[in-house]
């Protein structure tokens, strides 16, 4: 099985200055940052054609605060809010 964050973090502080920006470079071009509306209409997208099914949320990622009403907005411009 693959290594957790935190380790993962732990090795990655571990690298020279000049590897963590290759890594960096590495992981923006094959992994691009994506908005919140995309991420979400992405998932929409897989859940409407049966490609995903997203587990419940649990106390540890349920959303709150600001970032809760962002998703809320976020679901109700993409028709997606239940």
């Amino acid at each position: 099985m693959g290594m957790d964050v935190a380790k993962i973090q732990q090795q990655v502080r571990r690298l020279p200055a000049s590897q963590r920006k290759k890594l960096t470079a590495w992981m923006v071009s094959k992994y691009p940052v994506l908005s919140v509306d995309r991420l979400m209409a992405k998932a929409a997208r897989e859940v409407k054609a049966g490609k995903w099914t997203p587990e419940p949320p649990t106390e540890d990622n349920f959303p709150k605060g600001k970032t809760l009403e962002h998703a809320l907005q976020v679901a109700d411009r993409l028709g997606i809010r239940k």
